[in-house]
């Protein structure tokens, strides 16, 4: 009768299950505490203050804080909600000044439970509030088939604007995960709202393209929230030994993964989904003629694919493939021109697509497109049935979302991605995703503060379902297609797409969106099974407020840059999305021959990175691994944010700091020695390597 039945139906099972409890009064312990097992774990409740615990093997992995506190104008409990909408749990207002003073919002706290009620693997409290009247709660925790543990916690009856859990931590604990988060590689005392986020509001620094609601932690365990709502992760950011998440509504709900790291991560990836393998092709050295903003206008873009054209026939390194985001503005015939010129060189042809029809200035869209899916009725609405319009990312327009919640829009959607396969595009950027904004209306009746999150990975399911049925009809062809903006929640972006882009870095050094910042985001994106990183080799963003205009991208941050992403799945050159692309053959005859060496010696990593890729897909162990895996090196070392591992037996250390000819490098135990030159060294330690500019 009691069946697990994972992310489908699980509301149905536990209907079932609550109707059969009974009260557990025979296990109930001295000092008010009541014990049960499920599985491989113990679960204890504590019935005044109420608290409850997790563990396995005898070491705790979660417990509740049992008592309450505020700080930061939040409540702190093991359980407890709030009437009225949390302010916390508001989108980002980032064009708005930050309140001086945090106003404490009422809230109420489980306080006493009578005891734990269970029925066939699952276990349950119902504890009384301080609230008038003392409204129930109820915390459910159960076993589901693959052995993993679902918690859920909410109101017993009537509504709330929103729950929360808290839980103690060790101040030695490290969080990991979250998605795209540059912070760092443990995101111990972050405060993270789990909100696609795109960098508009108001510049590239607060930009979260990716997030996925949940985490690994360093002592074994792995959790990840379900559903597409706004969160709200305090990871010991108010008090270092305490954490709370809060979510809007009535009840949460959350799965638990456990057995040590690399477990936690494979059944957390099992959920989320992991990321193909892609056509080989992909994986090798990418050239991207991105739109100059502001330096394109007019015929410049032609020119300048011709003149790439003109360099990929006369280069003397391997091209794999070559994109142009500009080709719906550029004369058809001009398209299938070069798509043929660039098949007969061998080299794939990739194209480019985004989410929200526009009227803008930027080339990325054909003429008359915008009107057409206006026109349609194909976009979303305001409350008006009118299209909801917004301003463009890009200038001189304005933009609608495209509702493909709607049939007609999917199948327009996808007549859209045949058409670019149907001229010889190999794959394509699949660009945007976090436009949708409180007040649109969609198709299915879905609201803006479920469909913002859910937006790109519906995106990338009907992209996927496009690409899948047109590979039916031709399956010769193998596509490739990666995209910006992803979320993990009733849709997992992470199962559709091929990749995943980290968004817009700024073209410079700086540790939270510069060079450095994509070694934490990509770690931290392969955990939770987004392995799929690939980089804008020599970034891509000039839009700081504090700097208005940033210089393209110069020599030694392009050099540095492409030694970066040597040793990462994919190596492609997408940069300077003010002033335009600067392709390797701008830059110097030194430069141009390191460039070369490094074309070179990521061509010999792509058989490991593929094979171990295919390994990940089975084991949920990413190729692309983070150095606190390795033994010798504690979760909270900062080299977990410089370096990281390749498989077992490679470590790759970047140089990531301006000028910098040497750099210090933690190797792990063992025993290790660096490519072509040197004598053995012992690891779990430092050591300080040299670095000039043409070596990695």
């Amino acid at each position: 009768m009691w069946q697990g039945r994972g992310w489908q139906g699980l509301a149905t099972v536990i209907a079932i299950a609550i109707s059969i409890l009974v009260p557990a009064t025979a296990n109930a312990g001295e000092g008010g505490f009541t014990t049960g097992r499920l599985g491989p774990y113990q679960i204890r409740f504590s019935d005044s203050p109420f608290g409850f615990s997790i563990s396995r093997g005898g070491r705790y992995l979660l417990a509740g804080l049992g008592h309450s506190f505020e700080r930061n104008g939040v409540r702190y409990a093991t359980l407890g909600y709030t009437p009225q909408p949390a302010k916390e749990l508001e989108p980002p207002d980032l064009s708005a000044a930050p309140d001086e003073e945090p106003s404490t919002q009422t809230s109420y706290v489980a306080t006493r439970a009578n005891g734990m009620w269970f029925g066939p693997d699952v276990y349950e409290a119902r504890p009384r509030t301080d609230s008038p009247g003392g409204r129930r709660m109820r915390l459910t925790i159960w076993l589901r088939k693959d052995g993993t543990l679902g918690i859920r916690a909410g109101m017993m009856a009537g509504k709330a604007g929103s729950v929360y859990l808290g839980f103690r931590s060790p101040q030695s604990e490290a969080f990991h995960g979250f998605g795209g988060r540059r912070e760092g590689t443990d995101l111990r005392g972050s405060d993270i709202k789990s909100w696609v986020l795109d960098y508009r509001y108001p510049d590239p620094t607060t930009a979260y393209y990716s997030p996925v609601p949940g985490f690994i932690s360093s002592r074994g365990y792995g959790l990840l929230l379900k559903g597409d709502r706004i969160s709200r992760w305090r990871m010991a950011s108010d008090r270092p030994t305490a954490w709370r998440v809060s979510r809007p509504g009535g009840s949460m709900e959350m799965t638990l993964t456990s057995g040590g790291q690399a477990r936690a991560m494979a059944g957390i990836s099992r959920l989320t989904g992991r990321h193909r393998l892609p056509p080989a092709w992909a994986t090798g050295t990418v050239l991207s003629r991105a739109i100059g903003i502001a330096a394109d206008s007019g015929g410049k873009y032609q020119s300048r694919v011709e003149s790439d054209l003109e360099h990929l026939a006369s280069a003397d390194f391997p091209i794999s493939a070559y994109a142009f985001e500009g080709w719906q503005a550029l004369p058809g015939s001009f398209v299938k021109a070069t798509i043929r010129t660039l098949k007969e060189e061998g080299i794939h042809p990739v194209l480019y697509l985004r989410s929200f029809v526009s009227n803008d200035t930027a080339g990325t869209e054909g003429p008359g497109t915008f009107d057409q899916a206006i026109s349609r009725k194909l976009v979303a609405t305001g409350k008006d049935g009118k299209p909801f319009l917004l301003p463009s990312p890009f200038p001189g327009g304005q933009a609608a979302v495209i509702d493909l919640t709607k049939p007609a829009a999917v199948r327009w959607w996808r007549n859209r991605i045949w058409n670019l396969l149907d001229l010889g595009a190999d794959g394509f950027m699949n660009d945007f995703g976090e436009q949708v904004e409180a007040g649109m209306r969609f198709h299915d009746g879905t609201s803006a503060a479920l469909m913002h999150n859910r937006y790109p990975a519906l995106q990338a399911k009907v992209t996927r379902a496009a690409v899948d049925a047109w590979e039916r009809r031709h399956p010769k062809r193998h596509i490739f297609f990666f995209q910006r903006a992803g979320f993990t929640g009733s849709l997992s972006s992470v199962k559709w797409e091929s990749a995943q882009f980290p968004g817009d870095e700024t073209v410079d050094w700086g540790s939270d969106t510069g060079l450095p910042s994509i070694v934490p985001d990509m770690l931290n994106r392969a955990l939770t099974g987004a392995v799929g990183f690939t980089t804008d080799i020599g970034g891509y963003s000039q839009f700081r407020t504090e700097q208005p205009f940033i210089p393209p991208t110069g020599e030694e941050l392009f050099t540095r840059w492409a030694q970066a992403a040597v040793f990462t799945p994919f190596f492609r050159v997408h940069n300077s999305g003010l002033s335009g692309a600067r392709m390797p053959w701008d830059f110097s005859t030194d430069a141009q021959s390191t460039w070369k060496k490094m074309v070179v010696l990521h061509n010999r990593s792509r058989p490991l990175i593929r094979r171990l890729w295919k390994r990940f897909l089975k084991t949920g162990m990413p190729m692309i691994r983070p150095l606190y895996l390795a033994g010798g090196v504690g979760p909270k070392n900062p080299h977990n944010d410089d370096e990281w591992m390749v498989g077992h037996d490679l470590l790759v250390a970047p140089v990531l700091e301006e000028g910098a000819v040497t750099r210090e490098v933690l190797l792990p135990s063992g025993c290790w020695r660096r490519s072509g030159t040197g004598s053995p060294v012992e690891g779990a330690r430092t050591v300080e390597v040299g670095a000039a500019l043409d070596e990695l």
